[in-house]
């Protein structure tokens, strides 16, 4: 385990996976323990795929390669290439294990700062390879809901932009359809509760907002801004007291797909030598 501190705030992230396990600001403990009676993760890194493959398998110049949701980033073991008070770096890159299982060349580094109001990911992926890298890459915390005491319905999603009151509808294997449902959302603003009461996730690709305010009935609130992160997912089993907010640069497969992984919707196709930068801030502001 490795724990941050900073002036009061505390952070500790499991290597596997480079797992945010805890975040506490001002006392408040703000991340899903994890349990495994619902949803045994707190805040897994998805590399090198965001969501469901059709059959648990991709395609590769001719090749079948299986894989569970998300790829293998969130179990894999980082090495912990920096550690003090307050900041960590995780990296995490290809060996004959992972060729096996998906056959590219790649180094991704995620860095992590605490800070005395929140928290600051930052993620690089490298094609270190000749041939071009196909990957998606997401980060998929869980905050406690309620984080604040109140009810679950009193808490509320604020969207920095106007968005369509729409998402992509998934059918309950995770596959992506090209239809799209309606959302309680009235401008800036969506009743989360409401939202996922028939569902368990919502899916609002390329989203016109790059920040989100989760906010708790007495007005506290954790403020959530992205760079190079598209497209949002919100997700909680019925009856679970979590929240998943996430930020996605790909997307699930969709219905019947059986193409090749280079041409599957919503992958980054790095070349030789190429990188991507992402980012995913965590700040908590008391009522």
């Amino acid at each position: 385990m490795v724990e941050l501190v900073a002036e009061g705030a505390l952070a500790a992230i499991s290597p596997v996976g480079a797992e945010l396990l805890r975040l506490r600001i001002g006392g408040r403990e703000l991340i899903w323990p994890g349990d495994p009676a619902s949803w045994p993760r707190s805040a897994p890194v998805l590399f090198p795929f965001c969501g469901w493959l059709n059959g648990s398998e991709f395609r590769h110049q001719g090749e079948v390669y299986r894989s569970g949701v998300h790829g293998f980033g969130s179990h894999a073991a980082f090495e912990v290439a920096q550690h003090d008070a307050g900041f960590a770096t995780f990296t995490l890159h290809d060996t004959p294990e992972t060729r096996e299982i998906f056959p590219f060349a790649f180094h991704l580094v995620v860095s992590v700062r605490l800070r005395p109001d929140g928290l600051d990911y930052a993620f690089t992926v490298t094609n270190q390879g000749d041939a071009p890298l196909p990957c998606a890459l997401g980060f998929h915390p869980g905050f406690r809901w309620p984080f604040a005491g109140g009810e679950k319905s009193g808490h509320r999603l604020r969207f920095s932009d106007v968005e369509k009151p729409e998402a992509t509808r998934t059918v309950p294997d995770g596959l992506f359809t090209d239809e799209k449902v309606p959302l309680p959302l009235d401008g800036h603003e969506l009743d989360i509760a409401a939202a996922l009461r028939e569902r368990d996730s919502i899916v609002m690709l390329d989203a016109a907002s790059r920040q989100i305010d989760f906010t708790a009935p007495d007005g506290s609130r954790i403020q959530i801004e992205t760079d190079g992160f598209p497209h949002w997912v919100f997700w909680s089993l019925p009856g679970a007291d979590y929240l998943c907010i996430e930020g996605w640069t790909g997307q699930g497969d969709p219905v019947g797909y059986a193409g090749e992984i280079m041409d599957k919707p919503g992958m980054t196709i790095l070349g030789s030598g190429e990188l991507s930068h992402h980012a995913f801030s965590i700040r908590f502001h008391p009522a």
